[in-house]
């Protein structure tokens, strides 16, 4: 059954990768939109649930699977008459019963109007999507957004790229040799600042002792008591902390995605250039 809400699959053997994973996640999305009807063209009478969030299908079956209309939307459902239900034969007298129930509800839906078909976002108040409602609604129960330190990524003032990079490394997703070798990879995992530790994302931007020297410049600036965290969220959520008691605390809160980034640009020059700056 064409779904007319959503765009085709690609079939393309390549390209395709990103796209088919967001369309991966288009039935999460949809159950959590509701259908607004307009004029009815985008809306499939039977299959989509657009009448008390079920699908006519699914509280009708048998009246669904006598119709001559099974892929008709709602606006190819309606005549100027009303409703124009088309069957394969003549019903009983108690699937007569089904059909009174089914218009008693059609019955709320007399008139359709010129407005597009529309899907409202549920887990916002306006019914409009973002990406930090998404986030929200995916949470697990006891789970909170404000454990994990978006603000000091998002709204920090940086370039965006450095705020996406910062993103990658909170999520342990940067390209580490050591990340590298989990996907398969056949490397010798190896910090390019120490030589003696696997280049994991928590070595190379927090543990590694040649890192750490760049880190305590700026801790002793501010003359503060610090002990490395055991990974970047809990890094940056430490590092806002310490920032509320200082002064300069727009300043104080990039710190951090500038020191990362700073590592990153200097790990590539001696990884790919064979070259290298002081510490």
């Amino acid at each position: 059954m064409e779904n007319l809400w959503i765009t085709n699959l690609s079939t393309q053997p390549y390209g395709s990768g990103v796209w088919r994973s967001i369309r991966n996640l288009w039935i999460k999305f949809f159950n959590k939109c509701k259908i607004k009807v307009g004029n009815g063209g985008r809306t499939l009478f039977w299959e989509d649930k657009w009448v008390d969030q079920v699908t006519l299908r699914n509280r009708f079956p048998i009246l669904f699977n006598m119709s001559l209309q099974k892929e008709a939307t709602i606006r190819e459902m309606r005549d100027n008459q009303g409703w124009d239900l088309r069957f394969r034969r003549h019903l009983n007298d108690w699937e007569v019963n089904k059909i009174v129930e089914l218009l008693n509800i059609l019955g709320q839906y007399k008139d359709l109007n010129t407005d597009e078909d529309n899907l409202f976002w549920n887990p916002d108040e306006q019914g409009r999507f973002s990406v930090g409602s998404a986030y929200r609604s995916s949470q697990r129960p006891g789970t909170h957004i404000g454990g994990w330190p978006w603000k000091m990524i998002w709204k920090v003032k940086i370039p965006l790229k450095i705020a996406c990079f910062t993103w990658l490394l909170a999520n342990q997703a940067a390209l580490t040799q050591h990340n590298l070798m989990k996907r398969g990879m056949q490397i010798c995992s190896r910090c390019w600042f120490c030589e003696c530790e696997v280049e994991t994302i928590n070595h190379l931007f927090l543990h590694c002792r040649e890192v750490a020297k760049l880190w305590q410049i700026f801790i002793n600036l501010r003359g503060i008591s610090w002990t490395m965290p055991r990974n970047i969220k809990e890094a940056l959520a430490c590092w806002n902390r310490d920032g509320n008691q200082s002064g300069h605390r727009e300043r104080w809160k990039i710190v951090p995605a500038c020191i990362w980034w700073s590592i990153w640009m200097e790990r590539n020059q001696r990884c790919f250039k064979n070259k290298s700056c002081s510490m």
